[in-house]
């Protein structure tokens, strides 16, 4: 059965690893399974019990973290909901059967994250360098204040 998922991929960090390779291959199997179904679908593990159920809660605060990320980031909430089992015979067969969005669709969709990211990063850089010219406006007028006061100073 393959699972279905807009999401590409997920870090997988040390800790991670590190948790792992302390279970048994039985709760390892567990444990991998909880990790990739919650970071690729959105599924809380509900059926774990002993060591890989451990496994799984030390690493919950880094795991959600990430889901939420992905999803506050793409603005789309992951699920479950498809599930397709592969074909094995017949080219065509299932051929419409397949994800909400394309895969030329969501590059289209994160490059225009990106892009909106990047016009951002310029507005603010505009805005730091209108900042720095006010910055520079006011110390040439607090020097010609000094300058005046010297030259009054001067004449009198």
């Amino acid at each position: 059965m393959v699972k279905l998922t807009k999401r590409k991929g997920f870090n997988f960090f040390r800790s991670y690893f590190d948790v792992y390779n302390l279970l048994e291959d039985a709760d390892k199997v567990l444990f991998m399974d909880a990790l990739l179904n919650r970071q690729f679908l959105g599924v809380k593990p509900s059926n774990l019990e002993g060591m890989a159920e451990f496994a799984y809660v030390s690493q919950t605060n880094s795991i959600d973290s990430q889901v939420k990320g992905y999803e506050d980031k793409t603005k789309t909430k992951l699920c479950d909901t498809q599930t397709v089992n592969p074909t094995t015979e017949g080219g065509t067969e299932g051929a419409t059967q397949g994800g909400l969005i394309t895969p030329s669709l969501q590059v289209e969709v994160e490059e225009k994250e990106k892009g909106k990211e990047k016009e951002k990063e310029k507005e603010k850089e505009k805005e730091d360098q209108k900042e720095k010219e006010k910055e520079k406006d006011n110390d040439k007028e607090k020097e010609k204040e000094k300058e005046n006061e010297k030259e009054e100073d001067k004449e009198k």
